[in-house]
């Protein structure tokens, strides 16, 4: 799964080579709204992302399509990953921690590396499919890589040698110009190479406060990607009913993501929102119900219906029977 963000500006750069980027969605099947009907924070299948870049190449007779792509892009094309990169005290940590947190940008699909041989340092890309049917993606990366460390290091920062594991495209000048380095094909891995000097240069205005919060914002959505995520949803529900204001967009905001994100990550552990909401008021209900003489008013109120009418029309779709029924006759509960 790829995140939505790292493709962009994607329909722009179609456009600015003379492209129709709605064609080329159409060609794979795809709305010619794919891209704006969907958050940056949302996930496509990996296959799908090289296969959108592969054909934008085609169709724009610009086999470097994905490297021109990511070359336009800055280092907030990483999202909260970005961000916390720039709050590191120098730029081999950054790039650690763009190492640690990868798969916030591509899950179970590839990996990135960064390390030091000799003198020279390295950020590599491996992607976890075939060499051919990875190309765009790892153009894509490694123009990635590039403007992120540009942005780390400043203006003065330049590449030794760009390596690629796909064989040399037909115009070699395309790529000399987007790395301002040689740039070899057939190598051993996807790399971009630069003196490791670099790696000690501090990052002005880094702030170990928000990096921290930055952290633990990064950690939890990992977390929220697991099986707690319905229990934790669950646990926000029950806090938020009360105030009157529980929706899906607002526990998303509690969450700090978007609210199709939640959709999505929720619809993965085979559930919804709306889903968790009725069991959470069915819970509540049956206990207030059972071991309380809150009347059906005020519980119809605290649950956030619009009136005891809709309350009750919920509980007999739940259980069958009405509410006062369900109090009245402990044995008639199901």
């Amino acid at each position: 799964m790829v995140r939505f963000g790292v493709l962009t500006g994607f329909e722009q750069q179609v456009r600015d080579l003379q492209g129709d980027p709605g064609a080329v969605l159409r060609t794979l099947g795809l709305s010619e709204d794919y891209f704006a009907s969907h958050h940056e924070e949302d996930f496509m299948p990996y296959d799908l992302a090289e296969s959108i870049l592969h054909q934008a190449a085609m169709a724009t007779a610009h086999p470097h399509f994905a490297a021109l792509l990511g070359a336009r892009h800055d280092i907030a094309v990483m999202g909260a990953v970005g961000y916390l990169m720039q709050q590191s005290n120098n730029v081999g940590a950054a790039l650690q921690e763009l190492s640690d947190h990868h798969s916030f940008q591509v899950k179970d699909a590839s990996s990135v590396g960064v390390g030091v041989i000799g003198e020279q340092a390295f950020v590599s890309y491996h992607n976890f499919n075939s060499v051919e049917f990875s190309r765009y993606s790892a153009e894509l990366a490694m123009a990635h890589a590039l403007v992120i460390i540009r942005a780390l290091c400043g203006g003065r920062w330049k590449p030794i040698r760009v390596n690629f594991r796909h064989r040399q495209p037909d115009q070699l000048m395309h790529y000399l110009k987007i790395f301002s380095a040689p740039v070899y094909f057939g190598q051993f891995k996807n790399e971009i190479l630069f003196p490791k000097i670099w790696l000690d240069k501090p990052i002005p205005r880094a702030d170990s406060g928000l990096k921290q919060i930055l952290h633990t914002h990064i950690t939890q959505l990992n977390e929220l990607s697991a099986a707690n995520l319905p229990e934790h949803v669950m646990s926000l529900i029950r806090e938020m009913l009360p105030s009157g204001d529980c929706s899906i967009g607002t526990v998303a905001d509690r969450l700090i993501v978007h609210e199709r994100t939640l959709q999505r990550m929720l619809k993965r552990q085979d559930t919804s929102f709306s889903m968790l909401l009725d069991q959470v008021r069915m819970d509540i209900a049956t206990d207030r119900l059972a071991n309380s003489a809150v009347s059906i008013i005020q519980l119809s109120d605290y649950l956030g219906y619009a009136d005891n009418t809709a309350f009750t029309r919920a509980f007999k779709r739940w259980y069958g029977i009405t509410p006062m029924l369900w109090r009245k006759s402990p044995d008639s509960r199901p």
